[in-house]
């Protein structure tokens, strides 16, 4: 009986010393901490990723492309459509007026000059008269047919065209806005549904000095550096139009340009504690081509552009330059 007793005062002695030692080390813990449990994170779960700061933190690095500013040449350029026709296209006019009663020939069909294309009737009610003839006044080919058999003409009716079929153009109207930036000489690419693998060049000929009032857009023309006999009136073109070259001017990738509140901006790659950072920089922009943007005030030749990764930087973000270009 003496030794069960003392057998279970020792189990008594070992949980209360137990008890003891957990309230004094966490009562350790809560003066070091501000409470239990909330000690310094285990390492690499601090905010951002890189060197430590004094706060137990990472300042955060990041990943762009950049490119090396440049003075380089942009080739603007127009996209527009036009018609092509017949460059010696001539109209055809009756001598008399009266009731269009026939025609002898079809568009496309080819006729001599004082050929008869079609026959006017100038009678009118108690009178009769000798049918008159409507002749082609060139050599050519009749590429419209304007009235209707049976229609009443003047000798102010156009009733046909004929032309040349063999010497082509291409007609665009430009709108206002594009109208001051061509001229004569001014080279273009020409391209068409039905030969949709090929181009063709063409230089511009004839500007209209004035703009049409109604629609307000310039009349253009263009000439065929050479003759392709696929190539006819009517056809549909689609024109690409090379405007006056802008040289001497500083040159980027246009996903380069940042605009926050309303303000047009670039970063820089700069060189700090001799880390990489970002540096922001406001510019100028200028004429855009095919992703690339002029910048007309801002930047120097020689600065480095972050073109890829800006979104979310900041004046001393730490960088990592994934590839740098030179142009």
């Amino acid at each position: 009986m003496k030794q069960k007793k003392i057998a279970t005062a020792i189990v008594v002695v070992i949980i209360v010393a137990a008890f003891v030692f957990y309230a004094v080390n966490s009562a350790q813990k809560i003066a070091v901490g501000g409470s239990a449990g909330m000690g310094k994170p285990p390492a690499g779960m601090g905010p951002g990723r890189g060197n430590p700061d004094a706060n137990g933190g990472a300042d955060l690095i990041t990943t762009v492309r950049a490119i090396t500013a440049a003075v380089q040449t942009l080739k603007p350029y127009i996209d527009e459509s036009g018609d092509v026709r017949a460059n010696v296209n001539v109209s055809v006019y009756p001598d008399i007026g009266g009731k269009l009663v026939s025609f002898t020939v079809a568009i496309g069909d080819p006729v001599e000059k004082g050929q008869t294309i079609a026959r006017v009737d100038p009678s009118k009610p108690g009178s009769n008269y000798a049918i008159s003839p409507v002749v082609a006044p060139i050599t050519g080919t009749v590429t419209a047919i304007d009235v209707d058999q049976g229609s009443t003409v003047s000798t102010a009716t156009a009733i046909a065209s004929v032309g040349i079929i063999d010497d082509l153009k291409i007609v665009v109207n430009l709108p206002e806005r594009d109208s001051a930036k061509v001229a004569k000489e001014m080279t273009a690419i020409v391209t068409f549904e039905a030969l949709s693998d090929e181009t063709f060049s063409a230089v511009v000929t004839r500007v209209s000095p004035v703009l049409d009032e109604m629609s307000r857009s310039r009349e253009i023309t263009l000439g065929f550096a050479k003759h392709d006999s696929r190539i006819s009136a009517g056809m549909y073109a689609k024109i690409r139009l090379f405007t006056m070259p802008i040289s001497g001017k500083i040159v980027i990738p246009s996903s380069a340009i940042v605009t926050r509140n309303n303000s047009t901006s670039v970063f820089l790659v700069i060189v700090k504690d001799g880390k990489d950072v970002a540096a922001q920089r406001d510019v100028k922009t200028g004429t855009e081509v095919d992703g690339s943007i002029i910048i007309k005030e801002g930047l120097s030749a020689g600065d480095r552009v972050i073109y890829e990764g800006q979104n979310g930087l900041s004046d001393g973000s730490a960088l990592t330059i994934l590839s740098e270009a030179t142009k």
